[in-house]
C-alpha cells in the first residue's frame, strides 16, 4: 500500500457493542485513501477478535495490540507513531462519522493551506442529537495572532463564567497536518480531558487553522461515557493539564484571563465528580474529600474576586457552592439535582 493520505487513529477499549457501526463509518468515507489504525487496548471483550478479521477483508485497516490496558493516551500516541498519511485524524471507538468527513477536513486544509481543520459535532443521546454550534463561519481562517487571541481562548473557556460548554477541545473533530504534530503527543500521565492539552500544543505550533461549520463527527453519550461516571483521575489529570497549559499560553493575557474561568469551571466538575456514580467514597469520606479539595488554596484563589449576581442561577448555584465551601450542601446538590455536566 502506498502511503495513504489521511490515516485515522482509533483507540478501542471495551467498545465492542459500537465497533462496528465505527469502522463501518470509517470504511465508507468518500475519501478513500485513507488507512485506519486500531490499536486494541487489552478490552478482552471480543474486540480484537473482530478488529483482526476485519483487516483481512480490507487492507485499509491495521490493527495494533497491547498485551495490557494502557490508557487512551498511550493508544493513540501508538497510532501516530505507526501513521503514514501525510494528514492525521482520530476517532473514538463508540463514536461515528459522516461520509464526508475527512473529504471535507482535508478538502479545508489543501484549500485554505491550512496546518489543522476542524469541524462541527453532534452529540448524540439516544435518539436525541444535538448539533453543537461551532461559533465561526463557515471556512475561517486563524493565522498566528488569530490562533492565540481567539481560538485557544475560545476553547479554554467562555468570556464570562456559565454552565455553558466552550469550543470543546475534543481531538477527533480536528485534522492535524502531519508536520505540525512534530514531537507532540498525548501526556499519559494525564488520562482524563487530555485533548485540549494536546490540540493547544499543536495549535501553537501551526501556521493557520480553518473551520468547517458542519457537523460530521458523532460523540455519542451512553452509560459507560466517561462523563457519566466518577473517575479516579480528576481533579489530577486536570490539575496537570491546567498546569501545563498555563505554562504554554503565560505569554497571552486573553488565554491566561479564560484559564481561570476554566479553572473554576473544572473545580466544580472535580467536586462534582467524587459525587458521581461509581464512586468509592461513603458519605462521610465523600464530604472529607470534597472539603479537603474545596480548602486548596490554588482552589480558593481561582476564585477570589469572583461576582456571582452576574450569572445565572443555576452557574450561580453551582460555583458558589464551590467559592463558599459549602461541602455538606455541595455533595448532596452533586448527588442529586447536579449531576449533569452537560
Amino acid at each position: 500500500m502506498e502511503k495513504p493520505l489521511v490515516s485515522i487513529i482509533i483507540p478501542v477499549y471495551h467498545s465492542r457493542p459500537y465497533l462496528e457501526e465505527c469502522l463501518s463509518s470509517l470504511r465508507s468515507q468518500t475519501l478513500r485513501d485513507i488507512e485506519m489504525i486500531f490499536v486494541d487496548d487489552a478490552g478482552g471483550d471480543g474486540s480484537l477478535e473482530y478488529l483482526e478479521e476485519a483487516s483481512r477483508e480490507d487492507f485499509r485497516i491495521r490493527v495494533i495490540s497491547f498485551p495490557e490496558n494502557r490508557g487512551v493516551s498511550v493508544a493513540r500516541n501508538a497510532g501516530i507513531e505507526a501513521a503514514a498519511g501525510a494528514y492525521i485524524g482520530f476517532c473514538d471507538a463508540d463514536d461515528w462519522v459522516e461520509p464526508q468527513m475527512f473529504e471535507k477536513l482535508l478538502s479545508a486544509c489543501l484549500e485554505k493551506d491550512a496546518d489543522i481543520s476542524f469541524c462541527r459535532v453532534f452529540k448524540d443521546r439516544g435518539e436525541r442529537s444535538e448539533n453543537v454550534p461551532l461559533g465561526f463561519d463557515n471556512g475561517t481562517v486563524f493565522e498566528r495572532d488569530a490562533i492565540r487571541e481567539t481560538l485557544i481562548p475560545a476553547m479554554l473557556a467562555l468570556p464570562r463564567d456559565g454552565n455553558e460548554i466552550p469550543l470543546s477541545g475534543y481531538t477527533p473533530r480536528n485534522l492535524f497536518r502531519r508536520e505540525v504534530l512534530g514531537e507532540e503527543r498525548f501526556r499519559p500521565d494525564i488520562r482524563y480531558a487530555e485533548d485540549l492539552l494536546f490540540i493547544v500544543s499543536c495549535l501553537l505550533q501551526a501556521g493557520k487553522a480553518v473551520a468547517v461549520d458542519e457537523a460530521y463527527y458523532h460523540y455519542r453519550f451512553h452509560a459507560g461515557s466517561v462523563t457519566k461516571r466518577y473517575s479516579p483521575y480528576v481533579p489530577e489529570s486536570f490539575d496537570r493539564s491546567n498546569e501545563a497549559l498555563a505554562g504554554l499560553l503565560s505569554s497571552y493575557p486573553e488565554c491566561m484571563r479564560r484559564m481561570n474561568i476554566r479553572r473554576r469551571k473544572m473545580a466544580v466538575d472535580a467536586v462534582r465528580n467524587y459525587c458521581m456514580q461509581g464512586s468509592p467514597y461513603g458519605p462521610l469520606k465523600r464530604l472529607h474529600v470534597v472539603r479537603e479539595y474545596m480548602k486548596r488554596a490554588d482552589v480558593r484563589d481561582a476564585f477570589k474576586g469572583l461576582e456571582l449576581r452576574s450569572l445565572s442561577l443555576r452557574a450561580g448555584i453551582r460555583l458558589g457552592l464551590v467559592k463558599y465551601r459549602l461541602a455538606i450542601l455541595s455533595c448532596l446538590l452533586f448527588s442529586t439535582i447536579f449531576q449533569s455536566r452537560m
